[in-house]
Protein backbone atom coordinates (compact mmCIF):
# COMPACT_ATOMS: atom_id res chain seq x y z
CA UNK A 1 0.00 0.00 0.00
CA UNK A 2 1.26 3.32 -1.19
CA UNK A 3 1.09 6.60 0.58
CA UNK A 4 -1.35 8.34 -1.71
CA UNK A 5 -3.91 4.96 -0.87
CA UNK A 6 -3.07 5.84 2.83
CA UNK A 7 -4.35 9.14 2.86
CA UNK A 8 -7.23 9.46 -0.44
CA UNK A 9 -9.04 6.41 1.71
CA UNK A 10 -9.59 8.08 5.04
CA UNK A 11 -10.06 11.13 3.46
CA UNK A 12 -12.81 9.84 0.72
CA UNK A 13 -14.34 8.04 4.05
CA UNK A 14 -14.00 12.03 5.42
CA UNK A 15 -15.41 13.57 2.89
CA UNK A 16 -18.68 10.91 2.60
CA UNK A 17 -19.14 11.19 6.45
CA UNK A 18 -19.41 14.81 6.57
CA UNK A 19 -21.91 14.50 3.32
CA UNK A 20 -23.94 12.37 5.54
CA UNK A 21 -24.26 14.74 8.37
CA UNK A 22 -25.00 17.50 5.84
CA UNK A 23 -27.94 15.78 4.76
CA UNK A 24 -29.00 15.05 7.90
CA UNK A 25 -28.97 18.46 10.14
CA UNK A 26 -29.30 21.12 6.93
CA UNK A 27 -33.06 21.20 6.53
CA UNK A 28 -33.70 20.74 2.39
CA UNK A 29 -37.17 21.35 2.24
CA UNK A 30 -39.03 24.89 3.02
CA UNK A 31 -38.40 25.93 6.36
CA UNK A 32 -40.57 26.38 8.92
CA UNK A 33 -40.41 30.19 10.61
CA UNK A 34 -42.60 31.50 12.88
CA UNK A 35 -44.82 34.18 11.68
CA UNK A 36 -44.53 37.45 13.47
CA UNK A 37 -46.60 38.52 16.97
CA UNK A 38 -49.76 39.53 15.61
CA UNK A 39 -50.06 38.08 12.12
CA UNK A 40 -53.01 35.92 11.23
CA UNK A 41 -51.71 32.38 11.53
CA UNK A 42 -51.30 30.98 8.39
CA UNK A 43 -53.83 28.80 6.65
CA UNK A 44 -53.40 24.86 5.82
CA UNK A 45 -54.89 23.39 2.48
CA UNK A 46 -55.14 19.73 2.23
CA UNK A 47 -54.96 18.17 -0.85
CA UNK A 48 -58.14 16.98 -2.43
CA UNK A 49 -58.98 14.01 -4.62
CA UNK A 50 -59.25 13.53 -8.09
CA UNK A 51 -62.61 14.55 -9.37
CA UNK A 52 -62.88 11.28 -11.82
CA UNK A 53 -62.75 7.75 -10.29
CA UNK A 54 -61.60 4.54 -12.17
CA UNK A 55 -63.89 2.38 -13.22
CA UNK A 56 -63.50 -1.50 -13.08
CA UNK A 57 -66.12 -3.78 -14.50
CA UNK A 58 -68.02 -6.21 -12.68
CA UNK A 59 -66.58 -8.90 -14.35
CA UNK A 60 -63.17 -8.14 -13.75
CA UNK A 61 -64.01 -7.64 -9.70
CA UNK A 62 -65.49 -11.14 -9.36
CA UNK A 63 -62.69 -12.89 -10.76
CA UNK A 64 -59.84 -11.54 -8.98
CA UNK A 65 -61.75 -12.10 -5.89
CA UNK A 66 -61.95 -15.49 -6.92
CA UNK A 67 -58.29 -15.89 -7.79
CA UNK A 68 -57.10 -14.11 -4.43
CA UNK A 69 -59.75 -17.02 -2.38
CA UNK A 70 -58.48 -19.39 -4.60
CA UNK A 71 -54.66 -19.09 -4.66
CA UNK A 72 -52.72 -21.26 -1.50
CA UNK A 73 -50.55 -18.07 -0.72
CA UNK A 74 -53.10 -15.91 0.27
CA UNK A 75 -53.74 -17.64 3.92
CA UNK A 76 -53.54 -15.89 6.80
CA UNK A 77 -51.59 -16.60 9.81
CA UNK A 78 -52.78 -16.58 13.12
CA UNK A 79 -51.59 -13.06 14.08
CA UNK A 80 -52.90 -11.52 11.68
CA UNK A 81 -50.08 -10.66 9.51
CA UNK A 82 -50.61 -12.16 5.45
CA UNK A 83 -47.84 -15.14 4.76
CA UNK A 84 -46.42 -16.20 1.37
CA UNK A 85 -46.78 -19.84 0.63
CA UNK A 86 -44.63 -21.14 -2.22
CA UNK A 87 -44.56 -24.66 -3.70
CA UNK A 88 -41.84 -26.99 -3.83
CA UNK A 89 -40.54 -27.24 -7.57
CA UNK A 90 -38.76 -29.80 -9.42
CA UNK A 91 -35.15 -29.69 -7.99
CA UNK A 92 -35.39 -27.26 -4.81
CA UNK A 93 -34.04 -28.44 -1.49
CA UNK A 94 -35.92 -27.74 1.58
CA UNK A 95 -34.19 -27.07 4.05
CA UNK A 96 -33.87 -28.84 7.58
CA UNK A 97 -35.44 -27.27 10.50
CA UNK A 98 -33.25 -25.09 12.93
CA UNK A 99 -32.56 -27.44 15.96
CA UNK A 100 -32.30 -25.48 19.28
CA UNK A 101 -29.37 -27.50 20.67
CA UNK A 102 -27.24 -29.21 18.01
CA UNK A 103 -24.97 -31.52 18.92
CA UNK A 104 -21.46 -30.87 19.20
CA UNK A 105 -19.68 -31.93 15.95
CA UNK A 106 -17.63 -34.89 16.08
CA UNK A 107 -13.84 -34.56 14.22
CA UNK A 108 -11.90 -37.54 12.60
CA UNK A 109 -9.97 -39.12 15.15
CA UNK A 110 -5.86 -37.74 15.29
CA UNK A 111 -3.58 -40.59 13.77
CA UNK A 112 -0.98 -41.08 16.17
CA UNK A 113 2.67 -39.51 15.29
CA UNK A 114 4.64 -42.06 13.54
CA UNK A 115 7.60 -43.30 15.35
CA UNK A 116 11.19 -41.22 14.39
CA UNK A 117 13.18 -44.39 14.03
CA UNK A 118 17.01 -44.28 12.83
CA UNK A 119 16.34 -44.39 9.54
CA UNK A 120 13.83 -42.31 9.37
CA UNK A 121 16.26 -39.72 11.14
CA UNK A 122 19.15 -40.62 8.43
CA UNK A 123 17.09 -39.81 5.27
CA UNK A 124 16.13 -36.21 6.74
CA UNK A 125 19.72 -35.74 7.69
CA UNK A 126 20.76 -36.74 4.15
CA UNK A 127 18.48 -34.38 2.46
CA UNK A 128 19.51 -31.56 4.65
CA UNK A 129 23.10 -32.46 4.20
CA UNK A 130 22.01 -31.70 -0.15
CA UNK A 131 20.20 -28.80 0.81
CA UNK A 132 23.40 -27.29 2.35
CA UNK A 133 25.94 -28.30 0.00
CA UNK A 134 24.30 -26.96 -2.53
CA UNK A 135 23.92 -23.45 -0.97
CA UNK A 136 27.73 -23.91 -0.16
CA UNK A 137 28.29 -24.57 -3.74
CA UNK A 138 25.84 -21.00 -4.65
CA UNK A 139 27.59 -18.79 -1.77
CA UNK A 140 31.11 -20.01 -3.38
CA UNK A 141 30.18 -18.64 -7.05
CA UNK A 142 28.72 -15.43 -5.71
CA UNK A 143 31.79 -15.08 -3.78
CA UNK A 144 34.08 -15.36 -6.98
CA UNK A 145 31.53 -12.88 -8.42
CA UNK A 146 32.13 -10.26 -6.03
CA UNK A 147 35.83 -10.64 -5.94
CA UNK A 148 35.77 -10.36 -9.94
CA UNK A 149 34.10 -7.14 -9.73
CA UNK A 150 35.95 -5.59 -6.75
CA UNK A 151 33.14 -5.60 -4.11
CA UNK A 152 35.44 -6.81 -0.84
CA UNK A 153 33.00 -6.16 1.94
CA UNK A 154 30.27 -8.12 0.18
CA UNK A 155 33.04 -11.24 -0.56
CA UNK A 156 34.24 -10.97 3.22
CA UNK A 157 30.48 -10.97 4.27
CA UNK A 158 30.11 -14.08 2.02
CA UNK A 159 33.94 -15.55 3.09
CA UNK A 160 31.69 -15.55 6.79
CA UNK A 161 28.70 -16.97 5.80
CA UNK A 162 31.05 -19.71 4.07
CA UNK A 163 33.06 -20.46 6.89
CA UNK A 164 29.63 -21.07 9.17
CA UNK A 165 28.01 -23.58 6.55
CA UNK A 166 31.45 -25.21 6.28
CA UNK A 167 31.46 -25.74 10.17
CA UNK A 168 27.35 -27.06 10.13
CA UNK A 169 28.14 -29.22 7.07
CA UNK A 170 31.11 -31.55 8.55
CA UNK A 171 28.51 -31.36 11.99
CA UNK A 172 25.76 -33.00 9.44
CA UNK A 173 28.35 -34.98 8.03
CA UNK A 174 29.14 -36.79 11.66
CA UNK A 175 25.59 -36.85 12.57
CA UNK A 176 24.79 -38.74 9.19
CA UNK A 177 27.38 -41.06 9.78
CA UNK A 178 26.23 -42.11 13.00
CA UNK A 179 22.40 -42.40 12.44
CA UNK A 180 23.41 -44.57 9.37
CA UNK A 181 25.00 -47.13 12.02
CA UNK A 182 22.28 -46.87 13.78
CA UNK A 183 19.85 -47.65 10.92
CA UNK A 184 21.66 -50.78 9.43
CA UNK A 185 21.70 -51.90 13.56
CA UNK A 186 17.56 -51.43 13.10
CA UNK A 187 17.22 -53.06 10.23
CA UNK A 188 19.44 -56.32 11.43
CA UNK A 189 16.86 -56.36 14.81
CA UNK A 190 14.05 -56.39 12.54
Amino acid sequence: MNNRSRVLLPLGAALVLGAALMLRFVPTGPQAVAPPAGAPPPMKVAPSAPSASISVPAAARERLAEKVKSSPGAGVTSEGRGATVVPIGPGDVVPEPEVANPLPQRNEPIEPEKPQTAEWKHGKLVRITELRTRDLERLEEERAAAEASGNKEEARRLAVQLSRHRARLEELHKQTADLAGQASQEQAAQ
